[in-house]
């Protein structure tokens, strides 16, 4: 029995070198990607990149776990030699203190991840569309393959690239002629489906004044396959200054 015990304690402490190793060059990767982060271009954008990263520094944490146990499995009970023909040994255990521990901390991981980022980062960006008094509406209508955009209030109908004020929500009311779009931006974090027969809202504030020709990811794209053309479905956008907006709208209003 004790040397049983010895040789648990041995394979955890193995696991928990493995596990320290894995985690360190994992961090270090993370670090390193969420440094090159694409740019983000707006509050909401800003509100899911926290929720991402968040989550991707807690999966770091996890996969090394559990992949570092599969990776030390594999070494420290590999056969011997390769003559070594003989069937393996009994290596199950059922120790009960690591089984309860493994699921209450699986549940609580998964109720704390609903709390944050969940419920915490879905009341930020409804807090957003509840709290703007005056957005800028502006219809987007998607159909194969290609997008155009109206502003009602504005005066400005079916253009072909999206142009929008820095510092203002805007509500992009979305409509479809045909079949199902996916409405995109990837510099504002957020994206939303078009469907056939309904009216969808997506509330975004663009934070950085650029164009589709400064920063690819300043476009509109969809992201969802809608036939032949769906790569080639994508529009410019433009993020100005309120007062650049306000002179593009009286040269485009009829």
């Amino acid at each position: 029995m004790n040397a049983a015990k010895e040789n648990l304690w041995k394979a955890f402490r193995g696991l928990v070198v493995v596990w320290i190793i894995g985690l360190a060059i994992g961090e270090t990767l993370m670090a390193w990607g969420i440094g090159n982060w694409p740019i983000l271009g707006s509050i909401q954008a800003h509100i899911t990149a926290d929720a991402t990263t968040y989550l991707l520094w807690q999966g770091v944490v996890i996969y090394m776990l559990v992949g570092g146990a599969i990776v030390y499995s594999a070494f420290r009970f590999r056969a011997s030699s390769m003559s070594d023909t003989a069937p393996p040994a009994y290596q199950t255990r059922t120790w009960a203190p690591f089984v309860v521990t493994w699921l209450v901390l699986s549940i609580g991981i998964n109720l704390a991840n609903t709390i944050y980022p969940g419920m915490v980062g879905l009341e930020q960006l409804w807090g957003i569309q509840l709290d703007t008094k005056n957005p800028l509406v502006v219809d987007v209508t998607a159909q194969q393959w290609k997008w155009t955009f109206s502003y009602p209030k504005q005066g400005v109908t079916d253009v072909s690239q999206l142009v929008v004020p820095e510092g203002r929500t805007i509500d992009f009311v979305l409509r479809t002629k045909d079949v199902m779009h996916d409405f995109w931006v990837p510099a504002w974090g957020e994206k939303k489906d078009v469907i056939p027969n309904e009216v969808r809202h997506l509330f975004i504030t663009p934070t950085m004044l650029g164009t589709t020709a400064t920063n690819p990811m300043l476009r509109v794209q969809c992201s969802l396959i809608c036939g032949n053309g769906h790569p080639l479905m994508r529009a410019p956008v433009k993020v100005v200054t309120p007062a650049d907006f306000k002179a593009w709208v009286a040269n485009n209003s009829f």
